[in-house]
């Protein structure tokens, strides 16, 4: 083959191979050694050289001597000349894509395919706005997110979630039951001071200006104001109770406004701290850091954060939701509660959970969830309904 001008003509080693002085020293040293394997090694490893080279050569010659004409060589690939997207253009088309088929699955009549005239459930997810501030945003977490259903008839039911297990853990994002929005309810996420930024009863004044915020702009946002659910869990359960169960924050000294909640559902919450147990009466506790100090210290302000001690005859229907086998909150406190209520007429719901620890779930076909699905439904469809039939009655001829 002959080789082209433009390259040197000087022979090189090809790659693999080793010279023959290199070859007989490392013998030599293989022998010393006792490793009369190396230079067998050796060996295998120049042929593979070789072979290599080889191949190479028959390419090179295949292509210098292509007997035929330029026009039937096959051509170069052409570069493209397309954008080439980030990863943030993929996302951002991905989500464009996922919203135009949820458009494309609900009816024109605002219904979608397999559901039952007049039934407002099921319509799909329509719109989640985040980061909706409440209060001075720049103090804490003070934002909230809220996800409205599809076209409902009607202003529409709302249940907020408070997340949080220890009172200064999780955050807005974590919202479990935010498949609610497919049953016709919106769905808001509110965050708050933790107890690592402030003091109870920080919490709950962050909760009650974050509904009450809502409430502002229901109508805005096609919400119905007379009809909301807090729901929580462990410490977001408990401020989901206080948000129901406690007086008007004019008499706890609070300058929080004040919102109308219909129903309080919640799930392994602590709802009486002085009788939580020896491990919360340490200095280090959740509990104990919420209120500022040892709960056998500061018993009063142990139990102005207790919802047992705020049950009163006028406050909304509540469903208990615990875990028989919870290690972190004692079932006790969910019975002492859901007793509480029952004595002054409260509708109360006491769901226990067999062999469930301190973190249920709450998903869908869950017990905890179907629990809560049935409990909204129970409380605030009929209002729903009863709006509905006043409606159509009065557009009758």
């Amino acid at each position: 083959m002959q080789v082209p001008t433009s390259q040197p003509s000087s022979p090189r080693r090809r790659r693999g191979s080793v010279a023959p002085a290199r070859r007989r020293v490392i013998s030599t040293v293989a022998l010393l050694l006792g490793i009369p394997w190396l230079p067998l090694v050796l060996a295998a490893c120049e042929a593979r050289g070789e072979i290599q080279a080889a191949r190479w050569e028959a390419r090179c010659r295949v292509w210098l001597e292509d007997p035929r004409a330029p026009s039937e060589t096959p051509a170069e690939i052409e570069p493209g000349t397309g954008r080439r997207w980030s990863w943030r253009s993929q996302r951002r088309a991905s989500r464009r894509r996922l919203a135009a088929e949820r458009s494309l699955a609900v009816e024109p009549d605002g219904e979608t395919a397999g559901s039952d005239p007049g039934d407002d459930t099921r319509r799909g997810a329509g719109l989640t706005l985040r980061d909706q501030p409440y209060a001075q945003p720049d103090q804490g977490r003070r934002r909230f997110d809220i996800t409205l259903p599809g076209r409902c008839p009607g202003p529409v039911p709302l249940v907020v979630w408070i997340h949080g297990d220890t009172w200064r853990d999780g955050s807005k994002a974590d919202c479990p039951v935010g498949w609610l929005a497919l049953e016709g309810y919106a769905v808001a996420s509110i965050g708050y001071r933790t107890s690592d930024l402030a003091r109870f009863p920080a919490q709950l004044d962050d909760c009650r200006a974050a509904i009450a915020e809502i409430v502002r702009r229901s109508g805005e946002w096609g919400l119905d104001p007379t009809r909301i659910a807090v729901v929580g869990h462990g410490g977001g359960g408990h401020l989901a109770a206080l948000v129901g169960l406690a007086d008007d924050p004019a008499d706890d000294d609070t300058t929080a406004p004040h919102a109308p909640t219909a129903a309080v559902a919640i799930l392994s919450a602590p709802t009486d701290l002085p009788s939580l147990g020896p491990e919360h009466d340490r200095p280090r506790s959740p509990a104990s850091l919420l209120v500022g100090g040892p709960l056998p210290e500061v018993r009063e302000a142990a139990l102005r954060a207790s919802p047992v001690w705020h049950v009163s005859p006028d406050d909304p229907p509540c469903l208990v939701i615990h875990g028989t086998a919870d290690p972190s909150v004692p079932v006790d406190q969910a019975v002492r509660l859901d007793a509480a209520l029952s004595a002054v007429g409260v509708p109360s719901t006491l769901l226990l959970l067999d062999r469930v620890g301190h973190v249920a779930t709450i998903g869908r076909n869950s017990p905890a969830g179907r629990a809560i699905l049935e409990f909204l439904d129970a409380v605030l469809r009929p209002a729903a309904t009863g709006a509905t039939e006043a409606a159509d009655a009065s557009q009758a001829p």
